[in-house]
This record gives C-alpha cells, sequence and structure tokens, in this order.
C-alpha cells in the first residue's frame, strides 16, 4: 500500500489531520527543517506535496525534498509570478488555486458543447473537447480541405473510439474534437465547429 505522511506546523491541526486520517503518520513541524527531513528520510518517498500559505516556504521545502532524494514534487504556487521559478527549480507540478477557480469559472461560461478546457502556459493556449454541431461548416470534409486557423485537432472520438485524423479523414456531426488553440482564438473556434 502507500504510506502517507503529513507534516502540520500547528499542534491543534495536526491533531484534527491525525484523527481525520488515523492510516497517515501525522507530525507536528514546519516541514522546512533540513534535520527534520532527512531524519524523515524523505529521500525515501515517491513524492512530496508542498501546502503551505506561504510561496517561498513551499519553494524552500521543495527543493530541500529534491536534494534529500525526493523525485517528484507538488506545490502550491498562490502567486502566478512564481509559477516558472517554481518549475525551473524542478518542481514537477506547481498548482496556482487561482488559475485552477479561473479554469472552472471559464469552463461553466463556455459554449455547453465545449465539455473540457486545459489552459497552458499561463492561460496563452487551451485544449478544448468540443462536439461537432450538425450544421458546421467543418463537417463533413476532409482534413487536407480544412482551413489553417491556428488551432490543431489532435484527435477526434466518435462512438467511444479515439481516431488521429489524417487527411482524407472527415469530422462527422456529434464527434468530439480534441484540440489545441490560442484562447483568443477559443470564440472562433467554437463558432466553427
Amino acid at each position: 500500500g502507500i504510506g502517507v505522511r503529513m507534516v502540520e506546523a500547528v499542534a491543534a491541526r495536526a491533531r484534527e489531520v491525525a484523527e481525520e486520517f488515523p492510516e497517515a503518520r501525522v507530525y507536528q513541524a514546519t516541514g522546512v527543517e533540513p534535520d527534520f527531513l532527512e531524519r524523515e528520510r524523505i529521500g525515501a518517498a515517491t513524492a512530496a506535496i508542498f501546502a503551505m500559505r506561504d510561496d517561498a516556504k513551499n519553494l524552500y521545502a521543495a527543493t530541500l525534498a529534491r536534494l534529500h532524494g525526493v523525485r517528484f514534487g507538488i506545490a502550491v504556487v498562490h502567486e502566478s509570478i512564481s509559477e516558472r521559478v517554481f518549475e525551473k527549480s524542478g518542481v514537477a507540478i506547481p498548482i496556482n488555486p487561482r488559475s485552477i477557480t479561473a479554469e472552472e469559472i471559464v469552463r461553466f461560461a463556455r459554449d455547453p458543447r465545449t465539455q473540457q478546457v486545459a489552459m497552458l502556459e499561463g492561460d496563452r493556449y487551451e485544449v478544448l473537447d468540443i462536439t461537432v454541431r450538425g450544421e458546421s461548416k467543418l463537417a463533413n470534409r476532409p482534413f487536407r480541405e480544412l482551413p489553417m486557423t491556428g488551432s490543431l485537432i489532435g484527435a477526434v472520438i466518435r462512438d467511444g473510439q479515439a481516431l488521429f485524423p489524417h487527411g482524407d479523414d472527415m469530422l462527422m456531426p456529434g464527434d468530439r474534437a480534441i484540440l489545441f488553440t490560442e484562447s483568443r482564438r477559443v470564440g472562433e473556434v467554437e463558432r466553427a465547429l
């Protein structure tokens, strides 16, 4: 099984967490002391998650963990300006709660045919999952004849099967097009499909 160890600086909260997760080992510590990390053999961990309220502490703890041998780090990043620093320092997955919240809001504000959205490079690019309308000007045309719009359809989901389209393949009404586009082109792409 998977062994979970949690570190919580506030004693009362550490007790609450220990009661809530009886299978986990819970330590009352800050998580940024090198001696503590070494004593608890953090380097033996497969992954480590850092979710303090301070970006500098999350970055410091993630860096210490990496120096002790942790290969996969996930860290909460509260300021979007810090995300690149976390990535460059070796944090595998920096998570910005504000970005995630923004993605959820965007998801609900979209055309109802847009089922999933992922934002990349901050918010410059998006991966969309859009159901093709029957009246779409792109439906029933071979891919080689589709206009170049600054978007790339990477896959089509048809009858539960993933297809990776080539020149003679066609988008059909009801297909789900999985595509990559610049954020500024999303409205145009939704109208076209």
